[in-house]
């Protein structure tokens, strides 16, 4: 019951980002804005202040088995990308957005958010370290999905397209290791500087919710709700992928945050930059703005059912 509670607080929130931009109080400007500022100030803050933990050998040795775990269960969900999409019989473009919006859950906007709200502070700080994979990734096989097919297209140099290592830098990246070392050394903020990271870490969520509201009042859902393909991609996305991974997980025998942070990750909706990757790397941006509407819309019912499973 808790957990449906937080995803309706959750949802609201995203509600109240709908109607703003559709009364047009905030606009795409804002959006970009706004987009900045969580993702560059607001959850490294966040993300530093929930790992301010003492050092711990066993948090330590179960941070070392989720980034392990992470590691697999992302090849799992690549190598099941490629299946999938075979058995869709989708190419071109089309079969490069559904592989990135399978294999990458939004794991900034809603992940860190929605991990909060179940499982507190010590669930962000393993969250964190389960995410690294994704940072690496987005920039090697989700470049590779979404430039593949651009040789034979216009407007993307092979500048644009290449991989460079400043990529992986990312505010995001270096909170999570700042906060790894400051645990590692059991090094305890001033309670300003802790004070001030707490105070900037809210706002992550409330503006997280905000802006993925407001990108939703972008889309026209009648036409999204005509696509049957979108709508088992999102079945994959929200409920496939996170079942098999809490089954093999659980017959595994790993328990515990072992098996909810994998999961709740990996049902998370698609990444909410899986539009802008397109945009930017000349693909499907209106197809990616779909499954990410969709998926969005749907994980409001779909969490709680997937944390009931993990519970039960």
């Amino acid at each position: 019951m808790a957990a449906l509670e937080q995803v309706i607080i959750l949802f609201l929130l995203i509600v109240v980002g709908y109607i703003i931009k559709k009364l047009k109080v905030i606009s795409n400007d804002m959006n970009r804005d706004v987009s900045n500022l969580v993702m560059n100030v607001a959850l490294p803050a966040f993300i530093i202040k929930a790992m301010n933990f003492s050092f711990a050998p066993d948090v330590l040795i179960k941070s070392g088995k989720l980034i392990l775990i992470s590691a697999c269960v992302y090849s799992f969900v690549i190598a099941f990308s490629f299946f999938v999409t075979k058995l869709m019989k989708v190419n071109g473009r089309t079969r490069d957005v559904y592989q990135y919006v399978i294999t990458f859950s939004n794991v900034g906007y809603m992940g860190y958010p929605v991990t909060k709200a179940l499982l507190g502070d010590i669930g962000v700080f393993y969250a964190a370290l389960y995410n690294i994979s994704f940072n690496v990734l987005t920039w090697t096989i989700g470049v590779y999905y979404l430039t593949r097919d651009n040789g034979k297209e216009k407007g993307k140099s092979e500048k644009d397209r290449r991989i460079s290592i400043k990529k992986f830098i990312n505010p995001g990246l270096v909170a999570v290791i700042t906060g790894f070392i400051l645990f590692l050394f059991s090094i305890e903020l001033p309670y300003t500087i802790y004070k001030t990271l707490d105070i900037m870490g809210s706002l992550t969520t409330p503006l997280a919710m905000i802006f993925i509201g407001s990108i939703l009042a972008d889309v026209n859902a009648l036409e999204i709700f005509t696509e049957v393909k979108v709508f088992i991609v999102c079945a994959i996305r929200l409920l496939i992928l996170p079942i098999l991974v809490m089954i093999v997980l659980k017959a595994l025998g790993f328990s515990d945050y072992l098996v909810s942070i994998p999961v709740i990750i990996t049902a998370m909706p698609a990444a909410a930059n899986a539009a802008i990757m397109a945009s930017r790397f000349n693909n499907d941006y209106y197809l990616t703005s779909k499954v990410v509407f969709l998926s969005t819309f749907f994980s409001v019912f779909t969490i709680p059912i997937i944390v009931m499973l993990i519970n039960s």
